[in-house]
């Protein structure tokens, strides 16, 4: 299992905050870092297929919807990245040691 951190966006005030977290198998976590996925396949870390493949059965969905998915991630990730961020860590800030 993997702890996956869980957070939300404000999109206008560009603040992400850390509001808990999940468990995951491996795959789901692949799924969940789809971007990191890809490289570590690159690197002949990862089967990116059996990410897929995983996706499909967890979600009961084709390739195509897949891809759909992973289309809009992308276009998420690439219009957040136009900005800095600044983290908001709520509860668990006493964790963090900067």
């Amino acid at each position: 299992m993997n702890l996956h951190e869980l957070w939300s966006y404000d999109d206008k005030k560009h603040i992400q905050k850390l509001e808990g977290f999940i468990l995951l198998c491996a795959m789901c976590h692949h799924v969940k870092h789809i971007g990191l996925a890809g490289i570590l396949a690159s690197q002949g870390k990862l089967d990116y297929n059996k990410v897929v493949e995983h996706f499909c059965k967890v979600n009961r969905c084709t390739k195509r919807d897949f891809e759909k998915h992973e289309a809009k991630a992308f276009e998420t990730w690439r219009k957040r990245s136009e900005y800095q961020w600044k983290q908001d860590f709520g509860k668990y800030k006493e964790f963090i040691h900067q």
